[in-house]
């Protein structure tokens, strides 16, 4: 028994050993990925330095604006210009804040980089919508089919994938059902401008008050017009 003890005693050796230096291993190893975790915030702050979420939203609506038609006050309530250059301007967050969903959305990863590259154009023409409309028209299909789909979010509510809008167009004959598209949300189905255009509220919802009906659709007091000036 003594004698095994010894064995096992003598065999136990090299595995501490071992163990020792896989321990100094592991802490080297950690000390090295505690730096890089130092590091990566700093990266990453940087990064976030050079990007402006706002004035993104600023661009998205004066581009949504000219692509949709309609008044940017009427896509975003809240939206106030202020007095200096108009991507200063506060996009505001009023109760449904519908146009940050939208913009969550084109902003997904299969749609992102042509979705800057839309937000660029804007930018770059914010004074003008005609020369918003004719960069987007040559640009190339990524971005003008995901124009099409951010045109349609608007006024429905709904997302089409601009790569199924490409594909109808190229061959319409082949398209024999609706094109697949997704609801984005309740509240999106509620605020799509189709149903101020035709003046009526959304089948199975209302938020209007009873006898609404006795009334003309359109509020005639509205300081604001539903379409931009500048397009119709």
């Amino acid at each position: 028994m003594d004698q095994r003890r010894e064995r096992n005693a003598e065999s136990a050796e090299p595995l501490t050993q071992s163990g020792k230096i896989s321990r100094r291993t592991m802490v080297a190893e950690t000390v090295a990925m505690t730096a890089v975790a130092a590091i990566l915030p700093l990266s990453n702050l940087a990064y976030a330095q050079t990007s402006n979420p706002r004035q993104d939203m600023v661009a998205f609506l004066l581009l949504s604006e000219a692509l949709t038609g309609v008044n940017r006050q009427t896509l975003a309530p809240e939206f106030s210009p202020g007095s200096g250059d108009i991507l200063s301007a506060d996009p505001g967050i009023d109760p449904i804040d519908i146009k940050s969903a939208y913009f969550k959305q084109v902003n997904a990863p299969g749609t992102a980089a042509s979705f800057a590259k839309l937000l660029q154009i804007a930018k770059d023409n914010r004074l003008s919508q005609d020369n918003i409309i004719a960069k987007v028209n040559a640009s190339d299909d990524d971005m003008k089919f995901l124009a099409r789909s951010i045109v349609l979010l608007w006024y429905l509510g709904s997302w089409y994938e601009p790569g199924d809008l490409k594909d109808a167009a190229a061959s319409p004959e082949s398209v024999h059902a609706p094109i697949k598209q997704k609801v984005l949300s309740a509240q999106a189905y509620t605020q799509g401008l189709v149903w101020q255009i035709v003046g009526a509220h959304p089948m199975g919802y209302s938020n209007l008050q009873f006898g609404y009906w006795s009334r003309d659709p359109r509020d005639p007091n509205s300081p604001f017009d539903l379409f931009s000036p500048a397009k119709f």
